[in-house]
């Protein structure tokens, strides 16, 4: 059962209908960002050197932040996308070459969901958001975009040396708050390598809306969320199956009028624990 399923089978659940009839309407792979400092999604490399189409959703109410970023090492060439003044901006650079910039008109700070694509075309790149649309082309010699880093969303890792960064001002920027649904490099979402300060929506549902019943241990684990039943008296899933306990086996004495005798047979009973028992 992945992610995907989870979320159904919690939105057709009765009694988590109210309380996940939000969370289930957007797509499974979505973060939310706290904007605490430090925080940041480190994703597997974007193979963006030439052509290649990321995209996503997102959702904020902030003016200024880091969404997105790669480089090649610290070297020249880098991508970077930000929200400045409530509106998406992207930068990039090859080749040691002045950086193109876009600048778009579409708000995207008003609490409310917006598609954003990002298309690669050698030394071309679009950027999308909802209806609007602009290119821009970097004037170097090589057409070819070098990409050496993972794809960082939503921070910097703080790990990651100023002299490994190509854009200077990047790890400065304010986090990403807010949500980001549906990232895909291509049509494939990016293997998410390791994250900090950030929830995912299966992590909200163990700590919110914990799936698992009498007691059991919630966790995530490769993308599915997975219930340890081992100190509660159930098994399944979720821990709500009676467990079978081991035969117990019990001497039988009779209190006759030469005193006590042990029987020579023993009794088995199979005992099975029911949810509510």
């Amino acid at each position: 059962t992945g992610p995907a399923e989870l979320c159904r089978a919690a939105c057709l659940a009765t009694q988590w209908r109210p309380l996940l009839a939000g969370r289930c309407k957007h797509t499974p792979g979505m973060l939310e960002f706290g904007g605490a400092p430090g925080q940041y999604a480190r994703y597997g490399r974007w193979e963006a050197g030439s052509v290649g189409e990321l995209s996503f959703s997102l959702k904020t109410n902030i003016s200024q932040a880091l969404v997105l970023y790669l480089d090649d090492g610290g070297n020249c060439d880098f991508l970077e996308l930000l929200t400045a003044g409530g509106r998406l901006q992207l930068r990039f650079a090859i080749h040691c070459a002045e950086p193109a910039i876009l600048h778009m008109e579409t708000r995207v700070n008003d609490d409310r969901w917006h598609m954003v694509l990002l298309t690669r075309n050698f030394r071309e790149t679009l950027l999308m958001v909802d209806g609007e649309t602009k290119v821009a082309e970097v004037k170097s010699k090589r057409k070819e975009m070098a990409v050496v880093s993972d794809l960082f969303v939503g921070g910097i890792p703080p790990d990651v040396r100023l002299s490994a960064l190509t854009s200077s001002t990047v790890k400065y920027e304010p986090p990403f708050l807010g949500l980001i649904s549906n990232l895909k490099v291509g049509e494939i979402p990016p293997k998410l390598l390791n994250s900090h300060g950030i929830e995912s929506d299966l992590e909200y549902l163990c700590t919110k809306q914990n799936p698992c019943f009498n007691g059991g241990s919630c966790s995530i684990h490769h993308g599915e969320v997975h219930c340890d039943c081992t100190h509660t008296h159930y098994k399944g899933k979720y821990c709500k199956e009676g467990k079978e306990h081991p035969n117990i086996l019990f001497d039988l004495w009779l209190l006759g009028e030469s005193g006590q005798q042990k029987l020579n047979s023993r009794l088995k009973f199979h005992v099975v624990c029911y949810e509510g028992i």
